[in-house]
């Protein structure tokens, strides 16, 4: 266990403890404990965005003590945003040959591997310590991937299921290559299993989306709050600076494989087929960690960048977002960005079922190769139809997706067990 105070080695932080924490300042607000599978920042990733915002609005009414499982190192850049919203702040770092010996102690005790890859049994014991130290009212653990360290705390506490896992892993198995299958089937069956089996563990649950919460297999669905991502509207804006120099995007975690798998239909499906009318269209793959599949895309019509530092940038660059995604669950926090930055959205009815757009007037759905073809074509041939369904995407994500609204249930389960204690 490392307690984070901000002091600077090189790149990274040289932990050491000190008193009163990361702020020093004594604090008299409800302790709210929040445990993560990964350090929240960078928001390269969905559930390092969820929880960041969460944590952000959070902090306004309770002292946020933050414990993060990681396995990367961090920089003191990204420590000192996080600072700003925690009084302290705690990491557990896991090696990758205590991963692997996890990951095959899970699949002999019959657990996930998802389970088995972010739980330690060494770290459970450090968590216990910190538990008993701070003493928090309530403990909000995020995904599935943290409940086992805690399940058996006698501490109000709330699980954040974000997304159904199974689900993605049911779907991810009709995809993959047949070596694969047999393990992703398991993997699907096991997560169900676990998804119910720790419902009762938990006083409180919250799900992205009534899609993915419909795909639970749990005591009571019905005990689960549907909790949605916002977007920072104020940050996502229009930015009509920025020529247009690409007529597609497509932007996400490369490294993640519904994301690789949607760039590898855009390229090798779509691609061909635009290519007939417009040899000269222009396609952006942007985002971290990209896989070698996914550099391999690079050609004269398709700019793979990688990580971007302003990825807004990247977005106001393209005339239309396409994101033809059929894998994985939850919401595409991607879609709801390039809504609100004016760009229009052409995806599949699986993504929009957990945002509720209105086809053809905030949002254009599509749902095989010919469809997206069409409607891609559709758009790019009319800057009327681009500028009507942009700015009504960026109007319907300014009334229906903020963070500060999305925080309030959670704030309410929190203050149930505060208030009474």
């Amino acid at each position: 266990m490392k307690e984070l105070n901000g002091t600077q080695k090189k790149d990274n932080i040289n932990i050491q403890p000190i008193a009163g924490g990361a702020g020093g300042k004594s604090v008299s607000k409800p302790k709210l404990m929040i445990l993560t599978s990964r350090f929240p920042y960078p928001l390269e990733k969905g559930d390092k965005l969820r929880i960041f915002h969460q944590m952000k609005a959070l902090s306004k009414d309770f002292e946020i003590i933050l414990c993060s499982i990681t396995d990367a190192p961090i920089f003191i850049h990204d420590y000192l945003i996080v600072k700003v919203y925690c009084s302290r702040i705690y990491t557990f770092h896991r090696s990758n040959i205590r991963i692997a010996k996890n990951l095959v102690r899970a699949f002999f005790n019959g657990l996930p591997l998802q389970i088995g890859y972010f739980f330690d049994k060494s770290i459970q014991e450090e968590i216990h310590s910190v538990v008993a130290k701070e003493k928090p009212d309530h403990i909000f653990c995020q995904l599935i991937r943290t409940a086992e360290y805690v399940r058996d705390l006698d501490v109000p506490m709330t699980l954040d299921y974000m997304d159904t896992f199974s689900i993605g892993a049911k779907r991810w198995a009709k995809h993959a290559k047949a070596i694969l299958q047999p393990i992703l089937r398991r993997e699907a069956n096991k997560l169900a299993e676990y998804e119910g089996k720790v419902f009762n563990d938990f006083d409180f649950h919250t799900i992205i989306s009534e899609q993915d919460r419909d795909f639970l297999q749990t005591p009571d669905n019905n005990r689960v709050k549907v909790i949605p991502n916002g977007v920072d509207t104020s940050f996502f804006k229009p930015m009509p600076e920025i020529e247009k120099v690409h007529d597609i995007a497509f932007i996400g975690n490369m490294g993640y494989v519904p994301n690789v798998e949607g760039a590898r239909y855009l390229v090798q499906e779509i691609l061909p087929k635009l290519i007939k009318k417009n040899p000269n269209i222009k396609i952006l793959i942007a985002g971290a960690r990209p896989t070698a599949l996914v550099q391999s895309f690079s050609s004269k019509n398709v700019t793979v960048t990688g990580w971007v530092e302003d990825i807004r940038i990247a977005y106001a660059s393209a005339k239309v977002f396409v994101a033809p995604l059929f894998l994985g669950s939850g919401q595409q926090n991607k879609i709801l960005e390039a809504m609100s930055m004016e760009v229009p959205c052409i995806t599949s009815t699986l993504v929009n079922n957990a945002i509720g757009a209105a086809d053809n007037e905030e949002i254009v759905l599509a749902d095989d190769r010919d469809a997206f073809v069409n409607r891609i074509e559709e758009l790019l041939a009319n800057t009327n139809e681009i500028k009507r369904i942009g700015t009504a995407g960026k109007e319907f994500v300014r009334n229906n997706y903020s963070w500060e609204y999305y925080v309030k249930p959670l704030e309410a389960c929190f203050k149930l067990v505060t208030d009474d204690s």
